[in-house]
């Protein structure tokens, strides 16, 4: 074979080759804009995070944030802005998504100033779980069934909400129950503390109260899970913890004060 015919073979081939690669080629699937609660390490804050793929240049006029940054990839580029939620925030929120339990929007709209620290933190944790992110919302069932039946559903003479006492950072899902003559006490003992509590004026009945520690990333998880359809593992919903004395003492002593004093 000439050294030509050997040369127009060669390119033939590369050439087949580039279109196998074309046609087997499956571009990554980008979502152009997503949102998300999130938590990062070394960090007690909770934030709402906004993602906005760079299609063209633009200028934005939305100011709500408190720390923005961009975060490129060989793919696309995003616009990230970050917004710190606090604790109380996050418990109105999580009432209203579960219970429907109303609270004033305007506090959404409050600035808070971030130290560095806390920004460094955010951006670097944030750009390298991105991918992780995105890939997790799109394979995700928007449905909230499986979530609703396990903390939404309330019987009877029966009450739920979120709660942080005083003096805890930490946040908890309480159920109240009116213990009626008939009262019986469900066998499924999902709850990390119980007490009991007289009702004013009611020589009969008391009401019996649960209390169920969250941590944060089963908060994180709730709330976009509630908020955004993006999926967890519901049977983290069913760990029990472990209180300290000070916890349910506490727990205690403030959700008697709030609610049934």
């Amino acid at each position: 074979m000439s050294s030509t015919a050997a040369l127009d073979l060669d390119l033939v081939n590369q050439s087949t080759m580039r279109v196998q690669l074309i046609q087997n080629y499956q571009p990554v699937q980008r979502l152009n804009e997503f949102r998300l609660f999130y938590q990062p390490p070394n960090d007690n804050n909770y934030y709402h995070v906004t993602f906005k793929m760079i299609l063209q240049l633009s200028e934005s006029y939305n100011d709500d944030y408190d720390y923005e940054f961009f975060y490129r990839s060989l793919d696309a580029s995003y616009y990230v802005t970050c917004k710190l939620l606090p604790h109380s925030l996050v418990i109105k929120i999580l009432n209203k998504e579960i219970y429907e339990i109303d609270f004033d929007t305007n506090d959404l709209k409050h600035k808070h100033t971030l130290t560095w620290n806390q920004k460094l933190n955010l951006e670097l944790n944030l750009k390298q779980v991105l991918p992780f992110l995105q890939e997790k919302i799109l394979k995700s069932d928007p449905s909230n069934t499986s979530i609703d039946q396990i903390l939404s559903t309330q019987q009877d003479y029966e009450f739920k909400l979120f709660y942080q006492p005083l003096d805890d950072f930490n946040i908890y899902n309480i159920t109240c129950k009116l213990t009626l003559q008939n009262y019986n006490q469900n066998g499924d003992i999902d709850y990390d503390y119980e007490f009991f509590c007289k009702i004013p004026n009611d020589i009969i009945n008391t009401r019996h109260v649960t209390c169920k520690f969250l941590n944060p990333s089963l908060i994180i998880n709730i709330l976009n899970k509630k908020v955004y359809g993006i999926d967890f593992d519901v049977n983290d919903l069913k760990c029990n913890s472990t209180l300290t004395w000070q916890q349910k003492l506490n727990l205690e002593l403030n959700l008697i004060y709030d609610f049934f004093s």
